[in-house]
């Protein structure tokens, strides 16, 4: 305040006498509201005084902000005032009247904001304290009274306002702001496992979340390109990603017609790709991106030709793969028609021109499946072919595999293998090949799952030894000049993997029980056997049932079957066959077993009460919870099964899991009876069969198990999709006791009871908190 008394009297130094008479005058004119003589005796004092002094110019600012047709001249004063004394609150303190004369409320309340800011303080002088503060309080009020004014005349600014008032009441507890930028970006990581879109979404959310996800750069390495914007996203992309794109998806909208200016933008970047997705006319985008990408992992294909279009065939990777390109892991095909000889087509065309055209020795043959498939198929663990049609050489499969050094699963759904074309000319080089090949004698010792669909001549495993397969799944097979499926189980290959093999899918297959029954002798470990549709009666059952010996038992550790669509399979087979494959199930059973009531597919939860047909568990055991991982070769060991090696007096797994669909002999009332001692039991009746559920698959996997207490909770236990999984995997999702954390003996740590999957070779960690065992963790 000192320093505003102390500028009051700067300049006064000449006149005094005559400057301070014209003051007096001024103030008279003031108080008496007569403006204009006011302004006359002001300017008179400032000639007089000869230098610019505040005081006399807040009295003239006063006097000029009182007449409209000098509210310019008065706000230029103020501006001069502030420039002079920055620190005084006066000069603030007249434009904001000036301002509010103007009707700028919004700009007055930011100029008496900083008056007040600037002014005295409440120990220097309460009183000018109080007025500043009353006055901003009034130009608040008139600030809102104008703002209702506004809102009264236009129906949009009132929507504005009331918005405005709904965005400052959640700001009051919005905490959004407190996480940090690594919980961000990790969620958003998350989510756009499954959403593309994700990140844009939580980008719009508020400024600082766009700043912190537009910078990161890996939330914006998948390109995904339809029909709209095609030419920006790309660039954005690369502008975002610094040209670091890690994968491209094409969709099947795709306008065809902007590919050549994609690739021209996309051309320096493909080398650093690791997936691609592609879903249309593939063989365009072979030819505009041939031979780029160097590091690409993983290459899906779902050939769609265009109309009238014929099909073109190609190798495997439609020669998008550069020369040396060793990392794809992989392979997806659906659709298409394949070379087994790269380029045949191309050879045969070019003897047509020239029939004088020098023959090059059979050995120099082009290379099979690829330009370069010793290295482009040398790391594919994983390989999907659906809908294909191949041009080979030799009459099955055989000669596909072998090219495959670490396959781990192998997936061929109706595809057409042609071995006619190629071999139909003695004179080719395809038919001097055939007749000059060696037998094979290779072991894809990484093979644990292997899965055959449709049409064929044999599994391809004749020549090729698979000792590690786990899981052999032969849905709805039918080979060529065969009556039943189980000759081509013994097939020398599989001769090694049938003691270890965990699950078997025969169903839809041609089965003769008689040639299938040494087969299944030697399945110890089987865990999963599915024969639906297979036209089996009895004595299939009766062969099961266990007999008390477990070295002459049939699939001694069976915890899975699915015996759907076998209309002659009775009640009276059924029930003995679970009986045996549970504990104290051969004794007599008592009459009152109260039975929760519960879906098709839910286990039912039965009254607390012992009964040797409920299941007897320790009281100080936690029920196991198995998430289910996303390849079925994943899973070796599930709860409650036994070793082959196994102590003698370990006890044998109980049957768990039983898919009795469309099986008419089968009375309704007994699947109520089995689910008190199994734990799913599936018993569709419908015309329409649920493919997944008779297989054990998708949200009816097998290895899933739900806990006894699992039918209680709000909305009940239930399954979801894995984030990220391509075959629709799923996991347990707790709504019960198991979803409430466990308390830990560690202080300040809380174990979860629940978690969603992660891929391993234990299972995931998720089972592991749920069960509260670590063992192999």
């Amino acid at each position: 305040m000192s320093k505003n008394k102390k500028s009051t009297n700067n300049g006064i130094v000449r006149n005094r006498s005559i400057v301070e008479e014209y003051v007096r005058h001024s103030r008279r004119a003031l108080a008496e509201k007569d403006w204009a003589g006011a302004r006359e005796q002001i300017d008179k004092a400032i000639s007089f005084a000869g230098k610019r002094n505040i005081m006399l110019l807040d009295l003239k600012a006063k006097a000029l902000t009182e007449m409209p047709e000098w509210h310019q001249t008065a706000y230029e004063i103020t501006q001069l005032m502030i420039q002079d004394e920055p620190e005084d609150y006066r000069g603030h303190y007249r434009q904001a009247k000036v301002l509010q004369k103007l009707h700028r409320y919004d700009a007055a309340v930011r100029v008496m904001t900083k008056a007040c800011k600037v002014g005295p303080t409440r120990a220097e002088n309460d009183q000018l304290y109080r007025l500043l503060q009353r006055y901003k309080g009034d130009l608040l009020e008139a600030q809102h009274e104008n703002e209702k004014i506004r809102a009264s005349k236009s129906a949009e600014e009132k929507r504005k306002i009331e918005l405005g008032k709904l965005q400052a009441k959640k700001a009051k507890i919005n905490f959004i702001h407190m996480l940090s930028p690594d919980i961000i970006i990790n969620i958003a990581e998350i989510g756009s496992i499954d959403q593309s879109n994700f990140s844009i979404k939580m980008s719009g959310a508020c400024k600082h979340w766009r700043d912190i996800l537009t910078n990161t750069t890996t939330l914006w390495s998948t390109l995904i390109l339809g029909k709209k914007r095609i030419l920006d996203k790309t660039k954005n992309c690369i502008n975002r990603t610094k040209g670091n794109i890690k994968e491209i998806v094409i969709k099947e909208d795709f306008e065809i017609s902007r590919l050549t200016d994609i690739s021209q933008l996309l051309k320096p970047y493909l080398g650093k790709v690791k997936k691609l997705t592609i879903i249309g006319d593939a063989i365009k985008f072979s030819r505009q991106w041939q031979g780029e990408f160097k590091q690409l992992e993983y290459l899906k294909i779902k050939y769609i030709p265009q109309l009238n279009q014929t099909y073109e065939p190609v190798d495997l990777v439609y020669r998008l793969l550069s020369f040396d390109a060793s990392l794809l892991k992989e392979l997806d095909l659906e659709g298409g028609q394949y070379e087994h000889i790269y380029n045949h087509t191309y050879d045969t065309r070019l003897e047509a021109i020239n029939p004088e055209l020098e023959q090059r020795p059979i050995e120099d043959d082009p290379p099979f499946w690829t330009e370069n498939s010793r290295i482009h198929l040398q790391s594919v663990h994983t390989l999907r072919l659906k809908n294909c049609y191949f041009m080979a050489a030799f009459p099955d499969h055989t000669e596909l595999l072998c090219h495959f050094p670490k396959l781990m699963n192998f997936e061929m759904v109706n595809v057409n293998w042609d071995s006619t074309t190629m071999l139909i000319h003695p004179e080719s080089r395809a038919y001097k090949w055939n007749q000059v090949r060696k037998p094979l004698d290779v072991e894809l010792e990484n093979l644990e799952s292997f899965s055959l669909s449709g049409s064929m001549r044999n599994l391809g495993l004749y020549e090729i030894k698979v000792p590690n397969l786990k899981h052999l799944d032969l849905w709805s097979i039918h080979p060529i000049g065969s009556y039943s499926i189980a000759p081509h189980l013994d097939t020398s290959g599989l001769i090694d993997a049938l003691p270890n093999l965990l699950s078997l899918d025969i169903g839809k297959c041609s089965i003769d029980l008689d040639l299938l029954s040494p087969i299944l002798s030697k399945l110890p470990s089987l865990k999963f056997l599915n024969v639906s549709y297979c036209s089996l009666d009895n004595k299939f059952l009766e062969r099961l049932e266990r007999k008390g010996d477990p070295k002459n038992d049939v699939l001694p550790n069976l915890i899975a079957l699915s015996i759907a669509g076998n209309s002659e399979i009775t009640s009276g087979p059924l029930r003995r066959f679970v009986l045996s494959r549970t504990p104290n199930g051969l004794k007599h059973l008592k009459s009152s077993v109260s039975i929760k009531q519960s879906g098709a597919f839910r286990p039912s939860a039965p009254a607390p009460q012992s009964s040797p047909f409920g299941i007897t568990r320790p009281k100080d055991s936690t029920p196991q919870v198995i998430a289910l991982p996303s390849s079925p070769s994943i899973l070796n060991v599930t709860p409650g099964s036994t070793n082959v090696d196994s102590p003698p007096n370990s006890p044998l797994p109980s049957i768990q899991w039983l898919c009795i669909d469309d099986c008419a002999l089968i009375e309704p009332e007994l699947s109520d009876s089995l689910r008190t001692k199994v734990r799913f039991v599936s018993n569709l009746y419908s015309t329409n069969m649920v493919e997944n559920r008779v297989r054990g698959k998708g949200k009816y996997d097998w290895r899933l198990e739900y806990d006894i207490g699992c039918g209680t909770g709000e909305a009940g236990c239930h399954t979801r999709k894995i984030p990220g999984s391509k075959d629709n995997s799923q996991y347990i999702y707790h709504t019960c006791k198991k979803a409430i954390p466990e308390p830990s003996s560690t202080p300040g740590w809380t174990r979860l009871s629940q978690a969603q999957p992660s891929q391993s070779n234990f299972g995931s960690l998720g089972s592991m908190i749920s069960s509260g065992s670590f063992n192999g963790f």
